[in-house]
């Protein structure tokens, strides 16, 4: 008995040293690939056939936004107060193979949004991403020279006009059963004390406008975004200036990135699910502090 269990032992160890000592065969592993096909996205078509309006759109970042976007294929409608900026801009955006229409138009007047929204239905006109980029600044530093007067104005230009604006051009969406994209125009301010009162105060409340929007506005897959940008400008060379607080590159943002990250968002390409988001493009100006003064790069 003791002596079967023994060569039973003896049997199974013997096999098993066989099994470590002979080499493993080689196998090849077996590969899983799924074929999937590549979405069909074009060179500059990103927003081919979509209807864009920009308001305050005859200069600086409107302009970029409005041409960024016609390259990208949108046609676009912009508003501007000024009819020979609005002339100008139309020319320049006519290069491109898309529709176009500038109007002359107070975003801060009801009464002028009210027309504005009248001849986009008389024509058909069905908007598929609103740029609320229109904005005005008061530079009124000092509690001792408020001016309420410019407060009443710079929150019926940045935020009362707009809002009415977003509230027509949203129910202008929904009814059509349009997927579409609101894009509102802040600033680094709404975070950052620029001491101008009015206008960063405006700005803020931009910033919580978006948020309450995109929950909104989310049920009817309509998306609401913002951009924050740091100081956009060019010289007559169209080069950035030179500053000292901007860590990235040391000068100001040329208008055409803000154009840019315009057509990110309201691309669904790349947006589709962003919303209540602001993007802020401030070459890292908001990261400046004492601390970085003391112990500059």
């Amino acid at each position: 008995m003791i002596k079967t269990k023994l060569n039973n032992i003896k049997t199974r160890f013997k096999a098993a040293l066989q099994a470590f000592l002979d080499p493993v065969p080689t196998l090849k592993p077996k590969v899983f690939v799924k074929i999937v096909e590549p979405s069909v996205v074009l060179d500059n078509q990103l927003l081919a056939g979509k209807n864009v309006l920009i308001t305050g759109a005859a200069k600086n970042i409107g302009r970029s936004i409005a041409i960024e976007m016609a390259k990208q294929g949108a046609n676009i409608f912009f508003t501007d107060i000024h009819e020979e900026g609005c002339l100008n801009l139309e020319k320049e955006l006519n290069t491109y193979a898309v529709k176009v229409r500038g109007f002359v138009s107070d975003i801060s007047k009801p009464e002028d949004i009210d027309y504005l929204y009248s001849i986009l239905e008389e024509n058909k006109i069905i908007i598929d991403i609103l740029v609320n980029n229109v904005g005005i600044q008061f530079e009124t530093m000092g509690i001792n020279n408020l001016d309420l007067g410019e407060w009443h104005q710079t929150f019926q230009t940045n935020i009362f006009g707009p809002m009415y604006l977003t509230k027509l051009i949203s129910k202008m969406m929904v009814n059509n059963s349009i997927q579409g994209s609101i894009i509102f125009m802040t600033s680094i301010h709404q975070e950052t004390v620029v001491r101008w009162p009015s206008y960063s105060s405006s700005k803020a409340a931009l910033g919580m406008i978006i948020k309450e929007l995109a929950v909104d506005l989310a049920a009817d897959k309509i998306r609401v975004n913002g951009i924050a940008p740091a100081w956009v400008a060019e010289d007559e060379q169209k080069q950035p200036l030179n500053i000292k607080y901007s860590l990235l590159h040391g000068c100001s943002i040329s208008p055409c990135y803000i154009g840019r990250a315009a057509v990110y968002l309201a691309s669904d390409y790349f947006s589709k699910f962003t919303t209540g988001t602001v993007l802020k493009i401030d070459g890292g100006t908001t990261l400046y502090n004492y601390r970085v003064a003391q112990n500059p790069l």
